[in-house]
């Protein structure tokens, strides 16, 4: 009797090991299959205006899901500002109660919608080209917090800060074939900070 109660204990003691090994697949496996199928949003540069006679410096920016389900109830706040350059790191990215979209909506896998912010106020005639160019104590950037719900029901929110800076041709090169002017580039920088999701 005494080594029948040995091997039945021995027994549930290989069982409670088996459970939980499968109880760590099972809950790897649910993991592993929600990472694959949530929605993944992210918001990039698109595109910028510089200040002119007709319009002031305005960003766009993509916010688009590289996911494999939909975003549910998708909001989002975002500014465009001229801010010290470089961004200090005490910087508050600032969203003001105006700032959100008109809408709340929804994001299929592989569609985008283009977020669209022009800064507050005109910029100096004389301190259009250094923020333009990134030369002098200021530059152009545009955040925003993107908030939304994935299709396990989890609230999931995105952060994102990025500076704009137009690239001037060097001369010779700012024309094309038939000499006709060329458009300056646009590129982004993101920020050190306010970059992150979960």
């Amino acid at each position: 009797m005494e080594g029948v109660a040995a091997s039945m204990a021995t027994n549930v003691e290989e069982l409670k090991v088996s459970v939980g090994i499968s109880r760590d697949i099972a809950d790897t496996q649910k993991l592993v299959t929600e990472l694959q199928s949530r929605p993944y949003l992210s918001a990039a540069f698109n595109t910028a205006l510089f200040q002119d006679a007709n319009h002031v410096f305005e960003v766009q920016a993509t916010l688009r899901n590289h996911g494999n389900t939909p975003a549910y109830d998708v909001t989002f706040r975002a500014a465009a500002g001229i801010v010290p350059a470089p961004i200090p790191e005490d910087f508050g990215f600032p969203l003001l109660d105006n700032s959100a979209g008109a809408s709340v909506s929804f994001l299929a896998p592989g569609t985008h919608k283009l977020i669209s912010r022009n800064v507050l106020s005109r910029v100096h005639d004389d301190e259009v080209d250094s923020v333009k160019y990134g030369t002098g104590s200021q530059c152009l950037a545009m955040w925003g917090v993107v908030k939304y719900r994935d299709a396990f029901e989890k609230s999931r929110q995105l952060r994102f800060a990025f500076t704009v800076l137009w690239i001037r041709w060097l001369k010779g090169t700012d024309k094309d074939k038939d000499g006709n002017p060329l458009p300056e580039q646009i590129f982004s920088a993101d920020t050190m900070h306010h970059n992150g999701a979960d």
